[in-house]
């Protein structure tokens, strides 16, 4: 990560050198975000302990993509021959989504499984640093911005939400700290289009980092997709 830095920032010393503009932008984010992998289902269950009166999802990593949102704000020179280099901080919102079919119901002296509907819902918090160069294009009044970086994300919370109504008319209700993680690193390529002071992006970033490392029993492999879109203004 820090020759990641160094390299960047030799770069942007570089580039505001021969720099033909320095544009400031902030915008808003939206997308949708979803884990892929061999642990990554579209289904699980949720465990209920009656005596503990808890209930977890089995496995919340949903590969059903979830909406998000979040704010930014990026800094991006272009150079006198269409190169362009910069860096961007965001907070973002994201969450995963993965369906509830079965309840399993432990009584304190023995389990029973309910066939249910639901959902479960893993939201994380990130703080999100996104060094990034690459070319300028202009056609017809239009700049466009086809960018490669990488997002270097910091994770501030992790949280599973569940809800669902099983067979026997019992509704069960999840909500567990879900922290594995403290940075996801994940190469992102993005096409920014500008008109004047607007613009709007389409990015996908892929994460590098296992958010099942360290968890003992079965297949633990789990990698976080970020299909993302939003809008930007720049600042005069």
């Amino acid at each position: 990560m820090i020759k990641i830095f160094f390299t960047l920032s030799m770069l942007l010393i570089f580039t505001a050198l021969t720099a033909q503009k320095t544009e400031y932008r902030l915008g808003f984010s939206s997308g949708l975000f979803s884990f892929s992998g061999k642990s990554a289902q579209t289904t699980s269950a949720i465990n209920y302990s009656k005596p503990l009166n808890t209930a977890y999802t089995n496995n919340p990593y949903g590969s059903q993509q979830g909406l998000c949102y979040g704010l930014l704000a990026n800094m991006k020179r272009v150079s006198k021959k269409n190169f362009v280099f910069g860096i961007e901080a965001a907070f973002e919102r994201v969450k995963s989504v993965i369906n509830i079919n079965m309840v399993n119901n432990y009584d304190g002296i023995s389990a029973t499984q309910f066939p249910a509907e639901g959902k479960t819902y893993l939201a994380f918090n990130f703080i999100n640093f996104q060094p990034f160069a690459g070319y300028r294009f202009a056609l017809k009044g239009l700049a466009f911005d086809l960018t490669a970086g990488v997002d270097l994300a910091y994770c501030l919370q992790a949280k599973e939400n569940g809800n669902a109504t099983a067979e026997n008319g019992a509704t069960y209700n999840t909500s567990v700290d879900r922290k594995t993680i403290s940075t996801d690193i994940r190469p992102r390529l993005q096409l920014s289009t500008v008109y004047k002071n607007y613009g709007v992006y389409l990015g996908y970033s892929f994460g590098q980092t296992n958010y099942k490392s360290g968890y003992i029993g079965g297949t633990n492999e789990v990698y976080a997709e970020f299909l993302r879109f939003g809008f930007t203004y720049l600042l005069k």
